[in-house]
């Protein structure tokens, strides 16, 4: 990629690449067992359990506070934020443009494998502000009812990537560090009753390559840079005051 590959973070790969290919399979394989139903003797008594202990105020407004931090929204705002700010425009680019993509894939991946969401509904202790909803991972009608694989993991793997990358080349414990937060978002996922375990392993790998495939297609690694064509007609309109 470039001579800083060195620094470059262990999940910063081609998309020419075993490890990319590996996780194209894993996807393809994973998805499969998934829409074959094989996976409900592992999922059903985790959500089953998520029920169980759902009802302490203090937990239930953590996990709505955790899970509201992967909706579309709050990362589009923050795409945004780090989109103008000039150092990590690239990054706010590729992430901003990850989110539609991941939108997208996801939306119509959901009916294809056609996985039921959990039967439980998610009921909690606290009065929630007038208007405020829970997010559902899909916005999309069609797709609403399906919950393989997970839209909220997909977009926070993603972030974790991107700016993964970016804080791994200043620190390698923050560059790990921001990988909590797919887990965090995950864990509050299955609490709310979007979504199964597994749904999360999807949106996992969904969201790797995805990640992938635009951070080497507009090179993350490249700082950000004006028009090619700046520098010419700042030249021609010197020529033209001096005329």
């Amino acid at each position: 990629m470039s001579s800083a590959a060195a620094t470059n973070p262990p999940w910063m790969f081609r998309t020419r690449s075993f490890q990319f290919a590996a996780f194209v399979a894993a996807f393809v394989v994973f998805s499969a067992v998934v829409a074959s139903g094989a996976t409900s003797s592992i999922d059903e008594p985790v959500n089953k359990y998520a029920k169980s202990i759902e009802g302490n105020p203090g937990l239930d407004a953590a996990m709505i506070a955790i899970t509201t931090m992967g909706d579309v929204a709050t990362l589009l705002l923050f795409a945004i934020v780090i989109t103008i700010i000039r150092r990590t425009r690239k990054a706010g680019m590729i992430f901003l443009i990850s989110i539609v993509a991941l939108a997208i894939v996801v939306m119509y991946m959901k009916p294809f494998v056609g996985r039921p969401a959990p039967q439980y509904a998610f009921v909690p202790a606290i009065n929630l502000p007038e208007n405020f909803g829970i997010e559902s991972d899909s916005l999309a009608p069609f797709a609403a009812a399906f919950s393989y694989p997970s839209g909220h993991v997909s977009r926070a793997t993603a972030l974790a990537f991107i700016v993964g990358y970016l804080l791994y080349r200043k620190s390698r414990t923050a560059g790990y560090a921001i990988w909590a937060f797919p887990i965090a978002i995950g864990i509050t996922r299955v609490y709310v009753q979007q979504h199964f375990p597994t749904d999360l392993v999807g949106g996992f790998l969904v969201g790797m390559m995805i990640s992938v495939v635009l951070s080497n297609s507009m090179k993350l690694w490249q700082p950000f840079q004006l028009s090619r064509f700046k520098g010419k007609e700042d030249k021609e309109g010197a020529r033209a005051s001096s005329a």
